[in-house]
């Protein structure tokens, strides 16, 4: 449907239908992020047998462990220790002091910001008598293409099998994904929100910050869960559904919830007064 401007305040107007995301673009073209040089630092430590792309930049202090493979025109910063046997594709850029465990996959135009930590342990312990022995966390970790992960995130590795980041999702500072957990396509998760194990989000979901999931549950596609939400291990919030509260419920329910709590003060404030006349009739009643 065209737009129409034709009411429009007499001034120049650059007309779009999405003004925030056109914004987006023209700052982007505004104010470009100069990469960095390609070429790897001379403080750097690369295993013999790992792949720098001619394009990529590889900076102090960087170490690459064995048969890694860096893609062309990665920018790798300060401090970033890359495991072995991990691969980085075309274009990702990795912030100071990232963190790549071993055998980990990172798609094309990836960006990891300071401090996040990609395939440590899952949290997998099994009781054998009366101590904790460690389950061996062997699986791996799988980011598509455009995933984008805040700073001092963490995504555990599974323990058998993949934990994964769908194409284009993006994780704000602060969150932790479980081992085993599959996470669908453009899927935003907010700050401090956190995963347990085998927690399935599908395409499109929108998770709100401080938000706590319990293991092997799942948000369906396009479900938006509000901020400070509990959800309970194995529940299943439905397609579209928003949701709020702890444990998490439909926004109608929860606000309903609100609304009687709101008014506990004014009821308990009535029942005191019903019963001070109810003892009053009684001791009329017994003087009678």
């Amino acid at each position: 449907m065209p737009l129409d401007f034709r009411n429009a305040p007499v001034r120049t107007v650059i007309r779009a239908a999405a003004p925030r995301t056109t914004l987006a673009a023209a700052l982007g073209h505004l104010y470009p992020q100069p990469g960095p040089a390609p070429g790897v630092h001379e403080t750097a430590l690369v295993a013999l047998d790992a792949e720098i792309a001619p394009s990529a930049s590889i900076g102090p202090y960087v170490t690459i462990g064995s048969q890694s493979r860096i893609g062309p025109r990665c920018s790798i910063a300060a401090g970033c220790t890359v495991g072995n046997r991990v691969t980085i594709g075309e274009g990702s850029r990795l912030y100071a002091n990232v963190n790549i465990y071993d055998a980990v996959a990172i798609g094309a135009r990836a960006i990891l910001h300071s401090g996040c930590v990609l395939g440590a342990d899952g949290f997998g312990f099994v009781l054998a008598g009366d101590h904790y022995e460690k389950f061996p966390q062997v699986g791996t970790v799988i980011l598509e293409d455009d995933v984008e992960i805040g700073a001092n995130s963490c995504v555990d590795r599974a323990a058998l099998g993949v934990t994964f980041i769908g194409q284009g999702t993006k994780l704000d500072n602060m969150v932790h994904i479980g081992h085993n957990c599959r996470i669908g396509k453009h899927v935003v998760v907010a700050a401090q929100t956190g995963l347990s194990g085998g927690v399935a989000i599908d395409d499109y979901a929108v998770i709100g910050g401080q938000v706590g999931i319990g293991d092997k549950a799942r948000v369906e596609a396009r479900a938006i869960v509000g901020s400070g939400a509990g959800i309970l291990s194995s529940k299943i919030i439905r397609r579209g559904q928003t949701v709020w509260g702890t444990p998490a419920r439909p926004l109608r329910e929860h606000l309903e919830q609100l609304a009687h709590v709101a008014r506990l003060p004014s009821m308990h404030k009535e029942l005191q007064e019903l019963r001070s006349r109810l003892a009053e009739l009684e001791a009329r009643a017994a003087r009678e």
